[in-house]
């Protein structure tokens, strides 16, 4: 049975997850059983308390089977969802070492995001320093003299003052709205049906792309292991409907087994899912016609990851350029609001 409860709290084996994978796919490819390789493993890794680990051993020795033990440590869904197909399509080995291979990625690439913005954000938190201190100490400065001289600011002066003094209300209010945009699309996003979250996600033009690129990987992905497995697209389907950890997955087979019904091709039916990229039918289609589905949905599931993969590390080149861009006008902004006002008064002596 597919485990119904997935914890969603942090991982209990920490950095060490990728390890624990990949040490436990090495242990079943040498022979062990499952039951020694945990027993053995659990030992090894000081971050798990002795209650979690008592609570994996009682799991596995009643026939357990890894994804019990995946979800005991609290891995992430993904991972579980993985493993628990594998169990039923027979490559766990190899999945283990693809979803040590997809946490280590996934790491890497939140390194390079926070790498790429730390130092745009250090400089973005001093420049919003210098602003609130040129508010509060040059400007009214600068005003008190206009006052005194009897003359009134003017011209881009005024435009380059004006704008600075809101700035930071722009910037808070930027980031309010911001804010609520992202947890009300979360919040709202659990609420609907899956139906209407896919075709809300598919409408967002930032989104589309990667959720897009993420739904067409795991779904030939998991079919096509399955079908390399010798398992029949029926019972695959069944499989995918009677699971309660990925929803989503479940709303893409009951879809897919309607089009089958009304006597559809597989290629034809994954052109009915509009959240799965429609150049996984023409791969589909090629299998077909030469008995490789399996082989080819399992080559556009990685040909998807690396176009993901490629993505991300894009828009992450890009980042850094962008903020120091903003940030250098807007210093300059700063630059020109103490200088001109200097220059004006000057040619008014």
């Amino acid at each position: 049975m597919f485990m119904k409860n997935i914890r969603n709290n942090s991982n209990k084996l920490k950095k060490y997850d990728v390890h624990f994978l990949e040490n436990l796919a090495d242990l079943l490819d040498s022979g062990f059983t499952l039951t020694k390789s945990i027993e053995f493993l659990l030992e090894q890794y000081d971050v798990i308390d002795k209650k979690t680990k008592e609570e994996c051993l009682t799991v596995i020795h009643d026939a357990g089977k890894i994804s019990d033990v995946l979800t005991i440590l609290n891995f992430e869904r993904t991972v579980i969802m993985q493993v628990t197909f594998s169990e039923h399509h027979g490559e766990v080995s190899k999945v283990l070492r693809e979803a040590a291979q997809f946490l280590f990625t996934k790491r890497t690439m939140v390194e390079r995001v926070v790498k790429a913005i730390q130092y745009p954000v250090i400089l973005s938190v001093i420049f919003i320093g210098m602003l609130i201190i040129l508010n509060f100490t040059v400007i009214p400065q600068f005003k008190m003299l206009y006052e005194s001289m009897g003359s009134e600011v003017s011209g881009a002066v005024l435009v380059l003052t004006t704008f600075i003094e809101m700035l930071p209300s722009i910037i808070l209010i930027s980031l309010i709205i911001c804010l609520f945009l992202i947890i009300n699309l979360f919040f709202f996003t659990r609420v609907l049906t899956i139906e209407r979250k896919n075709r809300l996600l598919m409408s967002i033009p930032v989104i589309k792309s990667v959720y897009m690129k993420i739904q067409t990987y795991k779904l030939s992905r998991e079919f096509g292991y399955f079908i390399l497995n010798g398992m029949e697209v029926k019972a695959i389907i069944e499989l995918l409907k009677s699971q309660t950890i990925d929803n989503q997955m479940k709303y893409e087979s009951e879809m897919l087994e309607t089009q089958l019904l009304r006597g559809e091709t597989l290629s034809q039916a994954f052109l009915s899912l509009f959240m799965i990229d429609k150049k996984l039918s023409v791969f589909v289609s090629h299998g077909e016609q030469n008995s490789t589905v399996g082989k080819e949905l399992i080559t556009f599931s990685e040909y998807v990851l690396g176009r993901l993969l490629m993505d991300i590390e894009f828009v992450t080149k890009r980042i850094q350029p962008v903020i120091f861009a903003v940030l250098g006008g807007l210093i300059t902004c700063l630059y020109l609001v103490i200088v001109l006002p200097i220059f004006q008064m000057m040619s008014q002596i």
